[in-house]
């Protein structure tokens, strides 16, 4: 039987290494004490993602992904009705903010992403571009997240904006670029909708930066990702405490 350190088991299944322990402790997942250190069974691990895949459902739309990152920002949603808000509170009170791969998985039709690679000396004045919506690595500061990546940006426009841009900021598309681009295509302007304005631009709700950040590769990046994906869902669970009392 193919055995996993709690290390591989927690990147696997996009939690900490605290959880993988907690869960091995409460015997919630297979594995075995070498010595002092845990290893988990693999088969443990994939039925716990199979069993999560289920769970989670179907990813959110890209209007209700959204509604979702307004509503959990206090934001003014008249678009949304009474049922559409209770069953949105619902669906992201599921979940423990700890299970980061079912809020990854209900986020990902928030927008179409390209990378290109820019100027660092031309990043300040993008992200100062009225058609441009500060996301992930470029709204860490403003959420006070301690990250800092002075080099790269990401941002989210419409189609006509990044069109726009890529001429007047001389992008080139690449893989390994510096610039991550999420281009809302619903024409609805969800994004400049949604986001909260800034003596810098415009900055995205923490919803949405949060599962930008979750899907970076880099592992401080997700931590930072994961940890205001719990302060905005705290919003919603004490509203449905309020509600249920």
């Amino acid at each position: 039987m193919a055995e996993l350190s709690v290390r591989e088991a927690a990147e696997r299944l996009e939690v900490n290494q605290a959880r993988i322990r907690a869960l091995l402790a409460a015997g919630q997942l297979a594995g075995r004490r070498i010595g002092s250190q845990w290893v988990v069974h693999d088969d443990a691990v994939q039925a716990r993602l199979e069993i999560a895949a289920s769970d989670r459902g179907r990813p959110l739309s890209t209007r209700s992904a959204w509604c979702a990152a307004a509503l959990l920002d206090k934001q003014e949603v008249s678009w949304l009705s009474t049922s559409e808000r209770s069953r949105l509170r619902a669906r992201l009170s599921r979940h423990p903010s700890s299970e980061v791969c079912t809020y990854r998985w209900w986020m990902q039709r928030r927008a179409r992403t390209v990378r290109y690679r820019v100027a660092g000396s031309d990043i300040p004045e993008l992200l100062k571009d009225q058609g441009v919506v500060a996301g992930g690595i470029s709204a860490a500061s403003h959420y006070a997240l301690g990250l800092a990546f002075g080099g790269e940006a990401e941002i989210y426009v419409n189609g006509s904006d990044a069109a726009r841009l890529v001429d007047e900021f001389f992008l080139v598309e690449s893989d390994q670029g510096n610039l991550l681009v999420h281009i809302d295509d619903s024409g609805m302007q969800w994004h400049q909708r949604t986001a909260a304005g800034t003596d810098n631009g415009l900055v995205a709700p923490r919803l949405v930066v949060a599962a930008d950040l979750m899907d970076s590769a880099d592992s401080r990046s997700r931590s930072a990702g994961a940890q205001l994906l719990e302060q905005a869902l705290s919003t919603v669970l004490r509203s449905t405490t309020l509600v249920a009392a």
